[in-house]
């Protein structure tokens, strides 16, 4: 079944772009590297190339390409780390990382200073603010000094 289905999609043609900024991708994106701004970009369009477009859609043409990029990259280094022999140093570290970060196997050193942050109590409030006695007028506590009755 899986050969069938393969075969199938193999003889598929291509799909078409389905934006006319697809064919200049490689252009805008050179463009994007060298600080052209998507106003300039959308006149060297429109004078070489002869694609008229707006600014902000070259701007979402770009944004979608980069998180389509992202989204390729993510899946391949997922693929990378679910292999069980990865060659790649990357692969086996994040793998090692993964793997026992999880079960509680960290570094002694590291497991130690985890220990001492939960432990430690939180400081003290420094009274501040303003002290109120009706019989006296309102004024600032200062908390150097500290009232003998305190």
């Amino acid at each position: 079944m899986d050969d069938k289905v393969n075969e199938i999609l193999d003889n598929l043609p291509p799909k078409p772009p389905r934006s006319r900024l697809d064919p200049h991708f490689e252009l805008i994106e050179e463009m994007r590297r060298r600080g052209r701004t998507y106003k300039e970009i959308a006149c060297v369009l429109a004078e070489t190339c002869q694609v008229k477009s707006s600014p902000s859609n070259i701007y979402y043409f770009v944004r979608l390409r980069a998180r389509e990029a992202k989204r390729a990259r993510s899946r391949r280094a997922e693929q990378i780390v679910a292999e069980p022999h990865a060659s790649s140093k990357v692969a086996s570290t994040e793998s090692t990382v993964r793997s026992t970060a999880p079960h509680g196997n960290l570094p002694e050193d590291i497991a130690q200073r985890i220990a001492a942050v939960r432990n430690r109590k939180p400081p003290e409030p420094t009274p501040t603010g303003f002290h109120f006695d009706p019989s006296e007028p309102l004024r600032l506590i200062n908390p150097g000094k500290q009232k003998a009755g305190e």
